[in-house]
C-alpha cells in the first residue's frame, strides 16, 4: 500500500477509464483510524476502533514480515489477534521475534477448503509472500502446507463471530470470501488486499473483484476506505436485521 506518485496517479486513472483498474465508491460518516505507521504506506491499515474492545475476535491472515498494524491495534484495544501464515520463513521469524500473549500465531493457511494444499514460495530468497495460487505463478518451488476454512477456525477456536478479519494471501481472498459468505460467516470489518492483475499468467481480471465486492455490498457490507490503487479496501457490516 505505498503512497502513489503523481505520474503513477495519473496512470491509475487512466486505467479505471479503460476499466483496467478498480475505483470504488466509499461510504461517508464512517470514523476509520490508520493504525501501522503513518501515511497509507506498506503494512498501514484502517480500523473502527469503536466496534472493537479487549473481548474482540480479530483475525490476521498474511503476515508476512511487518505487523505493526496487528501491535498497534493490541495496543489501542486490549485485544488478541489470531495470525495466520503458513510461509516457512514466517514462522522462524515469529517464533525468534514475537514474544506476546495477546498474538496467537498458527502456522496454517487460510483457504477454501480444509486439506493439505500446494502453496507457492517465492523465489528470491528476499521476499516472503507466498500463495495457494500456484497455477500461473511466477513462484516456482512449492510446498505443501496445511489450509483451513474461516467457518473450521472458529469452530476450533469456539469463536462465535469474527468482528475484524484482515486478509494479504495474494490471491486466495478470492475463494476465502466466496466461501466465507456462502457458510453465513460476516465479519463485522473486512480488510482486503485484493491481487487483481497482478500475475503474468493466470491474471485475476478486475471484474472478478468488482463482482465479489458487489457481492459483500449484497449482504449489507459498506466500504469505509479504499487505498489509491483500489486493491486495498476496508468494508464494515453493521448489524443486520
Amino acid at each position: 500500500m505505498s503512497r502513489f506518485s503523481f505520474r503513477k496517479k495519473i496512470e491509475h486513472r487512466l486505467r479505471v477509464l479503460l476499466g483496467r483498474a478498480y475505483r470504488p465508491s466509499v461510504s461517508k460518516g464512517e470514523h476509520s483510524t490508520l493504525l501501522g505507521g503513518e501515511g497509507e504506506g506498506y503494512g498501514v491499515w484502517p480500523c473502527i476502533l469503536e466496534l472493537l474492545n479487549s473481548n474482540s475476535v480479530v483475525y490476521s491472515v498474511g503476515v508476512g514480515f511487518d505487523i505493526k498494524f496487528d501491535l498497534a491495534l493490541m495496543e489501542r484495544t486490549g485485544v488478541t489477534v489470531f495470525a495466520f501464515d503458513p510461509t516457512p520463513r514466517v514462522v522462524e521469524w515469529v517464533e525468534e521475534s514475537i514474544d506476546s500473549s495477546q498474538f496467537r500465531f498458527e502456522p496454517i493457511g487460510l483457504g477454501w477448503r480444509d486439506a493439505e494444499m500446494e502453496f507457492a514460495l517465492p523465489v528470491d530468497e528476499t521476499s516472503v509472500s507466498g500463495t495457494l495460487m500456484a497455477e500461473g505463478s511466477s513462484l516456482s518451488r512449492t510446498i505443501n502446507v496445511p489450509i483451513e476454512r474461516v467457518s473450521t477456525i472458529m469452530k476450533r477456536l469456539s469463536h462465535e463471530k469474527i468482528d475484524l478479519l484482515k486478509l494479504d494471501i495474494e490471491g486466495a481472498e478470492y475463494g476465502v470470501l466466496r466461501d466465507m459468505l456462502d457458510m453465513g460467516v460476516f465479519p463485522t470489518q473486512i480488510l482486503v488486499e485484493f491481487h487483481h492483475g497482478k500475475r503474468k499468467k493466470g491474471r485475476v481480471p478486475v471484474s472478478e473483484t468488482k463482482k465479489l465486492v458487489e457481492r459483500l455490498r449484497g449482504f449489507g457490507y459498506s466500504i469505509f476506505w479504499a487505498s489509491e490503487s483500489g486493491r486495498e479496501l476496508a468494508l464494515v457490516r453493521r448489524r443486520v436485521g
